[in-house]
């Protein structure tokens, strides 16, 4: 990952966060409208609620009061499932302006800014954080083909400029490494699994693209991702990137970005791959993206800085804390949904207790029908996340009942737990009195 910033040439790299206006909870309340589906597309196995704070300093250190700079900052978008963001406040001296472009990405905006000599110009921009980690669960049979005339796929099968998705050697290497296969997923898979071990982590001053890094085997996140969403748009898969910024661990301070990409299947949607990280159809709750292909306002990058020829000097700080999940809306979605993956996982683990002492011998089409029984309450929590952008209530009705059949589950299969360990315990006790029987007779025999 590059980062820095050079008024004329820039090598910074990547993003920030979730972004979602604050009309959004309100609409949320008023818009009826749901993306149900009826079969499983992921499965969650974490929720996180927090806070992440990005906070940008410029400094002007010459002697040379610096005039009409212009400051950039993009924005997550909620257009996934793995993470929902709100911009609750911006703090700043100066007045600002929202702008976006044609792919969706969304940006702050500081012009025309005067920065004096040693003053410092600083923006903390603060979210409110709600993320999951999730793993898609592909089945090929599912995938619909894809509608090749569609906007969708014309965009993001198109070269751009670092992902030359157009150039004969590109084509010549999807080709080869995807020839005989008509499944997408499969395509993917094949895909992914070259780039992880055809390049070699290591990092890059400046952006190298796809083409650089096919023909030099090494290359950091970024180069990943480019040849990765490349090689998927020569095979005639829809892919782009995603840059943000990747948490190890919450309560982390990161001075840098992260990116990563994502392709597009037909009834699943975009599915992420982080390359780098040796992430596949899965990613954790602490990946955060505000740039997706192709930033038309900026380069990739955290932050933006032009309009002046004073060299300034600049940093980022970013932080991720947790927060207790009634901090994150006035709906109490994350409340909600919170305590009902909680009640999924228990009830999944009793599911596997049930296994390992053996309920499925005894029960074996109750247990399977406890088991079909989880994977449509994982379908509710599924809409509840996809349907909360546009309908809070919706969401949470779909979190409330998810709750309430997983807590049913869960009863049920403790009742088939009990059921066999008093069959087990009827089964032992018998067994002991006919053990008693034949030695009191054996004995009696010997005398």
């Amino acid at each position: 990952m590059k980062i820095g910033f050079k008024p004329a040439v820039v090598t910074i790299k990547i993003v920030i966060l979730l972004f979602l206006h604050t009309a959004i909870l309100e609409n949320a309340q008023c818009v009826i409208g749901s993306e149900n589906s009826d079969f499983l597309k992921y499965v969650i196995s974490d929720v996180f609620v927090g806070e992440l704070t990005h906070t940008i300093r410029i400094t002007n250190p010459t002697q040379r009061r610096a005039d009409g700079v212009n400051l950039y900052v993009p924005l997550v978008g909620n257009e996934t499932a793995r993470h929902y963001v709100i911009l609750y406040d911006v703090k700043s001296t100066k007045d600002y302006s929202l702008i976006s472009d044609s792919f969706g990405n969304i940006y702050l905006y500081w012009k025309n800014l005067t920065i004096l000599q040693g003053q410092t110009f600083t923006v903390e921009l603060d979210y409110r954080v709600l993320s999951f980690s999730l793993t898609y669960t592909v089945n090929s049979s599912m995938i619909k083909s894809y509608d090749k005339s569609s906007e969708l796929y014309m965009k993001y099968t198109q070269p751009e400029e670092l992902i030359e998705s157009d150039n004969a050697e590109i084509i010549e290497k999807a080709q080869e490494i995807t020839r005989g296969v008509d499944d997408p997923y499969v395509k993917v898979r094949l895909i992914y699994g070259f780039v992880v071990n055809y390049l070699r982590y290591e990092i890059q001053e400046d952006e190298r693209g796809a083409l650089w890094a096919l023909e030099n085997h090494v290359g950091d996140c970024s180069e990943y991702s480019y040849l990765f969403v490349a090689l998927c748009r020569a095979a005639g898969i829809p892919a782009r990137i995603q840059a943000g910024f990747a948490f190890q661990f919450v309560g982390q301070f990161l001075k840098d970005g992260h990116m990563w990409a994502e392709y597009y299947l037909e009834n699943y949607g975009w599915i992420p791959v982080d390359a780098t990280w040796r992430l596949f159809n899965t990613m954790d709750g602490r990946h955060f993206s505000s740039i997706r292909s192709v930033p038309e306002v900026i380069p990739y990058a955290n932050y933006y800085v032009n309009g002046t020829e004073v060299k300034l000097l600049d940093e980022q700080n970013v932080q991720l804390t947790a927060l207790q999940p009634s901090m994150f809306d006035d709906c109490f979605f994350a409340q909600n949904i919170t305590i009902a993956i909680q009640k999924i996982e228990q009830t999944e683990t009793t599911i596997l207790l049930g296994k390992i002492f053996g309920v499925s011998l005894i029960f074996p089409t109750e247990m399977r029908r406890m088991e079909q029984k989880l994977r449509e309450v994982r379908i509710y929590i599924q809409n509840a996340i996809d349907s909360w952008k546009n309908s809070a209530q919706i969401a949470n009705v779909n979190a409330q009942t998810a709750f309430e059949n997983a807590k049913k589950v869960l009863s049920d299969v403790w009742l088939l737990i009990f059921k066999a360990f008093a069959i087990y315990m009827a089964f032992l006790i018998a067994s002991s009195f006919i053990v008693l029987f034949f030695v009191r007779h054996s004995g009696k025999g010997f005398i």
